[in-house]
């Protein structure tokens, strides 16, 4: 075999054509396997962001009570209204009942007539507490929609379900002083 020989010059400059090529494609197949640490756009972004305040109660528009709502918030009212009207004309006879009872021995004639105007005027409370119940089920509800929604159920609902509440308070107190006033 003959060996091809190149003069020196040439051969200097073709090994550092070829070394150079080769340390350039090695720079380049380097730089493909690890990512640049340069800053990137997204990175730029962190630490920059402002915090969204969140929108204040006030600056929403408060929302309507739904009309069904409110109109079942108001018949329930009034059959509250009506019970405690019941209530109320039934007390006077119980009253006088119990006032007749008292002293009285348990199972006696008066004591018994005592009881059953009693009863009369639990019965008439119960009316009333049956309002009451179904607008302590509304307002847990509304309470409960209120928190993450509107709040105009609950504004409707609220304020009839104390003025029921003060009615069969008052109701309670009044049959609890009667059934003190007698015994058994």
């Amino acid at each position: 075999m003959q060996r091809l020989t190149m003069p020196s010059p040439l051969r200097a400059t073709t090994l550092a054509l070829v070394i150079g090529a080769s340390l350039a494609a090695s720079a380049c197949a380097k730089r493909s396997d690890f990512p640049s640490l340069a800053r990137r756009p997204a990175e730029r972004a962190y630490g920059s962001a402002q915090p969204v305040a969140a929108p204040t109660p006030d600056a929403q528009a408060p929302l309507p009570a739904d009309a069904s709502i409110v109109a079942r918030v108001a018949a329930l009212t009034e059959q509250a209204r009506k019970a405690d009207a019941k209530f109320e004309a039934r007390r006077a006879s119980a009253e006088r009942a119990v006032a007749a009872a008292r002293g009285a021995a348990v199972g006696s004639d008066a004591w018994s007539v005592a009881q059953i105007a009693l009863a009369d005027l639990d019965s008439a409370r119960s009316e009333g507490m049956v309002a009451m119940a179904d607008l302590d089920r509304m307002l847990v509800a509304a309470a409960q929609a209120a928190v993450d929604g509107p709040r105009g159920d609950l504004d409707a609902i609220a304020p009839a379900h104390a003025q029921v509440d003060d009615l069969m308070r008052k109701e309670l107190a009044t049959l609890d002083s009667l059934r003190g006033r007698i015994g058994g």
